[in-house]
């Protein structure tokens, strides 16, 4: 968690890349896992370990919503000094060990279509990073249990930073260091309202993903919504459009 608090923006400087149809942040929970509620029990879990005092559980009530982020706030809240990087490993342990406890009773599962989005992505030529505010670990299980295809370079997640805004940032440097070609333009995908606000703050083309409430708050706030990708290539003709605008 040696990059935590970098908040250096990407940049691109190499000028020999050719151009590529673009650039797709994928956020993983709610996006392309069915995960939320398994994440939502370990996180829990990991956080009623430490002996926080009156520690609020509603985590949409911190700065930031990422896992490292709402640790580090409630360790503030609680007027202790620190978290270490100690500290933060312990949280990690803790956080994992619930989460592998969990999963028997939530098993992972793709939103429906996402592994095959994925892919055709990738054949079309276009660029793919993952950027959650998960921790590395579980992220990485949640994609290999999904069925997703990843690369660990291009995935960026609240192991190695605090902030959204960071993490979808170092995902975006992240994806064009490891490309041959420079994308024309950034698509982020999400189902929360903070990938919103994240895309907006970095100047990217945002789709939300998912129904119910939280789609709501996204398309009342002006965003495009897909309930899945159930039909990946339509799907991709929309992040087309968007990239498109």
């Amino acid at each position: 968690m040696s990059d935590m608090g970098n908040t250096a923006r990407p940049t691109i400087e190499s000028s020999t890349l050719t151009d590529c149809p673009g650039l797709v942040v994928l956020d993983i929970d709610g996006t392309l896992t069915d995960t939320i509620a398994l994440h939502q029990a370990a996180l829990l879990a990991a956080m009623q370990s430490f002996d926080f005092p009156d520690l609020d559980v509603n985590w949409h009530d911190y700065r930031h919503h990422t896992d490292s982020a709402i640790f580090a706030e409630a360790w503030e809240r609680a007027g202790w000094q620190g978290p270490t990087e100690a500290d933060r490993l312990l949280f990690s342990e803790r956080f994992e060990r619930s989460f592998e406890q969990l999963r028997p009773s939530n098993p992972i599962r793709e939103i429906k279509g996402a592994a095959g989005f994925v892919t055709l992505l990738q054949t079309k030529g276009w660029l793919v990073a993952f950027a959650t505010g998960g921790l590395r670990g579980p992220s990485r299980i949640k994609l290999r249990e999904a069925g997703i295809p990843f690369l660990d370079a291009p995935l960026v997640t609240a192991s190695e930073y605090l902030t959204r805004d960071e993490i979808v940032s170092a995902a975006i440097q992240a994806a064009t260091s490891q490309g041959t070609a420079l994308p024309k333009v950034t698509v982020s995908l999400g189902d929360g309202l903070w990938d919103l606000q994240t895309a907006e703050t970095l100047g990217l083309h945002f789709l939300g993903i998912g129904a119910g409430t939280g789609a709501r708050l996204l398309v009342e706030r002006g965003a495009r919504m897909l309930p899945d990708f159930s039909d990946p290539f339509g799907s991709l003709e929309i992040v087309s459009t968007l990239a498109r605008r």
